[in-house]
């Protein structure tokens, strides 16, 4: 009996050691292994994609970095609330660059890097960085390629090719899992109506997908290998010990919450709601209440579905003018995988009228545009 518990054990031992062997490497230039108590104290990052630089038509140059920057993001970890707050801000945002000028706020990390960046973002937001976090878009495909792939939920066709800089993009609607190519073509689409706020909302959706990825059994088991797989495609300034932190942090599995910078198309970009922001930056950023009740009447609720859900809709209708809620319908061309209620904004009013229906909230910057509520209808909505 007892040889067999330590044959088993060092089974137990050898197969651990092959599971962590593709985090030595990352682990011996970093020295970052999770720190059991998490962050302390709330952490503040930018977190940004660096688009490919060439040297010739359809030659990448060696990455450095400094390519117009794609996808930004405000990431606020809170260990006192549980939560991780990202907060994606357009790249068509106008922003006056200290010595440049006026110029959409991608344009800072060419022009000086990422501490032009954290500039230009905190004179967006009124939030100054502590670190940043730089991603080539290399890593995106060797990271999703080492999880399996993503299943995402495309939700029309996107076909767009650019062949100078070799981005081939033919997705077909529907629920699938995506390789790493798949999910840049993705990411990067922008070729419709809502151009990069469209887009914008896709990189949410994906957030959403990747975190259930990730907390998976097979996205467990494949972690290491994903981690070596991106590691040498970003840059950073934390530290050894915030990176620890960081990710002894991730393992107590924080809520996400995901927010669109609030505004409207305007000026040759987006244009902020200053109003809007500085409640959603008190409250997620800087720990302050809301004052806002939760009064849902009056309310702009847009009421999502997709072919043959026509015969849902009235009935849910009603239910929501009932609330006193103005009701605008919103049909898509592929139905929603479930019910649930969205609000690109405090979130009080999604919790309540998601108690009221019986459903889930989640507070996303996936929610419609001009609507205060949305309402996307699945087949499994309470009867």
């Amino acid at each position: 009996m007892r040889r067999l518990l330590l044959l088993l054990f060092a089974v137990l031992l050898l197969a651990l050691g092959i599971w962590a062997y593709p985090l030595l490497g990352p682990a011996v230039r970093h020295g970052a292994l999770p720190a059991p108590e998490g962050l302390k104290n709330p952490l503040t990052l930018l977190v940004y994609g660096s688009s490919p630089e060439y040297s010739g038509y359809h030659r990448r140059a060696p990455e450095r970095f400094r390519g117009l920057a794609d996808t930004i993001l405000l990431v606020r970890l809170d260990p006192g609330a549980g939560r991780v707050v990202v907060l994606s801000i357009p790249r068509d945002v106008w922003v006056n660059l200290p010595g440049y000028g006026w110029h959409k706020v991608n344009a800072a990390s060419p022009l000086g890097g990422p501490d032009l960046m954290k500039e230009a973002v905190a004179q967006i937001t009124g939030v100054q960085a502590d670190r940043y976090v730089v991603v080539s878009t290399e890593a995106l495909r060797r990271g999703v390629d080492a999880l399996g792939g993503v299943r995402v939920c495309v939700e029309k066709p996107m076909r767009y090719r650019d062949t100078a800089a070799g981005l081939d993009i033919d997705l077909k609607p529907g629920c699938q899992v995506l390789n790493g190519e798949q999910a840049e073509g993705y990411l990067r689409f922008r070729k419709d109506a809502l151009g990069d706020i469209g887009r914008v909302q896709r990189q949410q959706a994906f957030f959403h997908a990747l975190k259930e990825q990730l907390l998976s059994p097979s996205g467990l088991l494949r972690l290491p290998r994903a981690v070596a797989a991106v590691e040498p495609y970003v840059q950073t300034d934390l530290t050894r010990q915030e990176t620890g932190a960081i990710l002894g942090f991730a393992m107590k599995r924080p809520a996400l919450v995901s927010l669109l910078l609030p505004g409207r198309f305007g000026g040759g970009g987006w244009r902020v709601d200053e109003g809007a922001l500085r409640e959603l930056v008190g409250l997620y950023f800087n720990g302050e209440g809301t004052a806002e009740e939760a009064v849902l009447s009056g309310k702009r609720v847009a009421l999502v579905f997709g072919p043959g859900q026509e015969g849902q809709v009235e009935g849910v209708r009603e239910k929501l003018q009932a609330l006193g809620l103005r009701v605008v319908l919103h049909p898509v061309e592929l139905s929603p995988t479930r019910t649930e209620v969205l609000e690109n904004g405090p979130g009080v009013l999604a919790r309540t009228l998601g108690e009221r229906l019986g459903v889930p909230y989640r507070i996303s910057g996936e929610a419609v545009l001009g609507a205060d509520l949305t309402l996307r209808l699945g087949e499994d909505f309470p009867l």
